[in-house]
Order: C-alpha cells, then sequence, then structure tokens
C-alpha cells in the first residue's frame, strides 16, 4: 500500500504543478500532502483500483518467473522416476509436491483422485518433499521403499497415508497403515536405506528451493504452479482449463 500511495501521490503532485504552474514555486509538501489527501478521500476507490493494478502486474511477473523456472529444471521435474498416477501419455502433466502430515494436502487429495477418476488426459507426478516432521521424512521413505519393491502397493499406501487422520505418531503406527495397504513391509523396510532414495529425497528438496516452492501443498501444472490447496473442485478445474487455454491461473 505504501508504493501505490507513493505513486498516487507522485502523480497529484505532478498533476497539480503541471494545472498550475504559476502556482507551482508556491507549493509547499503540505500543500501537495493536502491536495493528496483530498483527492483521496474525495475518491477512494482510486486505491482499490491501483491496488488490484498493481497485484495483476505482480502476479502477471509471478508467472512468468515460473514459467522460465519450470522450463530451466523440467528434467528434474517431468523425467525422474518418482511414482505416478493417471495417464503415463497425458497431454498435461501435474507435479505434486506434499508432505503426508500436511492437512492442506490431505484436503486437496480427495480432489486430486476425482480429477484423475474424470481427466483422462493428465499424467499425475508424485513429488515427495517432508518438511514438518521426523514422521514425515520417515513415512516418505517408506512410500518410496515400496515404490521400489511393491510399485503395485504405492497407491493403496499413499491413499491410506493421506486417509490417516491428524498427524502420524511415529514409525510402528506407519507401518501399521502399510501393512493395513497389503504392503509387504519386511520386503519394503529391506530398502530403507536404497541411495536412490537418498537421491530421490535430495533432489525434491534442492528442486523445491530453486523454484521457490517452501511449503506444501504445491503443485506444477504444465508450465504454472500452484502454491497452496485448491478451494474446491471448481477451482482445481478451473486451473487446469486455464493451463490448457494458455491463461494464467486466477
Amino acid at each position: 500500500m505504501k508504493t501505490i500511495k507513493h505513486a498516487l501521490f507522485c502523480a497529484l503532485a505532478g498533476a497539480a504543478l503541471f494545472v498550475a504552474p504559476a502556482q507551482a514555486s508556491e507549493l509547499t509538501k503540505s500543500d501537495v500532502e493536502q491536495i493528496v489527501r483530498d483527492y483521496l478521500v474525495k475518491n477512494p476507490e482510486i486505491l482499490v483500483e491501483m491496488s488490484n493494478a498493481l497485484r495483476a502486474k505482480q502476479e502477471g511477473q509471478q508467472a512468468e518467473n515460473d514459467k522460465a523456472m519450470i522450463k530451466a529444471h523440467g528434467k528434474e521435474l517431468f523425467a525422474a522416476k518418482d511414482p505416478e498416477a493417471g495417464n503415463p501419455k497425458g497431454k498435461l502433466t501435474l507435479v505434486e509436491f506434499f508432505d503426508y502430515n500436511c492437512g492442506y494436502c490431505k484436503r486437496a487429495h480427495p480432489l486430486i483422485q476425482q480429477l484423475l477418476a474424470a481427466d483422462k488426459d493428465i499424467r499425475y507426478i508424485y513429488k515427495q518433499f517432508p518438511i514438518l516432521s521426523q514422521s514425515s521424512a520417515y513415512a516418505a521413505r517408506a512410500a518410496l521403499a515400496v515404490q521400489l519393491t511393491q510399485p503395485e502397493k504405492y497407491q493403496a499406501f499413499h491413499d491410506a497415508l493421506y486417509a490417516h487422520q491428524g498427524p502420524l505418531a511415529d514409525e510402528a503406527q506407519i507401518k501399521q497403515i502399510a501393512e493395513g495397504a497389503g504392503v509387504n513391509w519386511s520386503k519394503a523396510e529391506a530398502r530403507f536405506k536404497d541411495a536412490s532414495i537418498d537421491k530421490a529425497l535430495g533432489t525434491n528438496r534442492a528442486l523445491a528451493e530453486a523454484m521457490g516452492i517452501s511449503g506444501t501443498p504445491a503443485f506444477i501444472i504444465g508450465d504454472q504452479i500452484l502454491r497452496g490447496a485448491p478451494r474446491d473442485m471448481a477451482s482445481l478445474t478451473g486451473a487446469i482449463e486455464d493451463v490448457r487455454a494458455g491463461r494464467a491461473i486466477q
């Protein structure tokens, strides 16, 4: 708001000087401030207009920056061997950075399930980004171990972790959830220290940092980034439509 007021002050000051050049030398700082104040009191809507214009400009700049970052990191985003869902040949690719203890991620998950059930032209990539707690890191490692040893069980385990109400308590609880999803825990646990898991988690963290992603969930939708959970199904499908039409996500 300070930037807007400064810009408005300069504009009105200039206008005052232009309209009344003969009196320009007589205007003091307090005179100009009073002109600005009077104008704002009589026309408060101009601040709303300027705020909206500034926000639109900033969002446009952010969208362009996001496109450049996605292009620069396309290989790590789209070609890595992360777990996937949807259509592997879908024309539109979505990438989700998530944490199994993230309440917003859990809230978004049913919407993602509905989206993939309805839209068969989406390739969906899961990026483990455990940032909230030790149990988040353990759950992420367990999920990637399941992907390594029993890829056909990954989705069931992933869904079960998201379905758990509240934060994951400890390793024993994660094991219980895995076994409830049909995972052979001993088989998965034997690969927990696999170098590929360390590499995947390290790459995802570095990638998120490079792209300015500091929280979960965050979604890469085509060439744009949606930070935070969609409000509802309409907002999610609206974002998909915007990207497909070449528009900035609203």
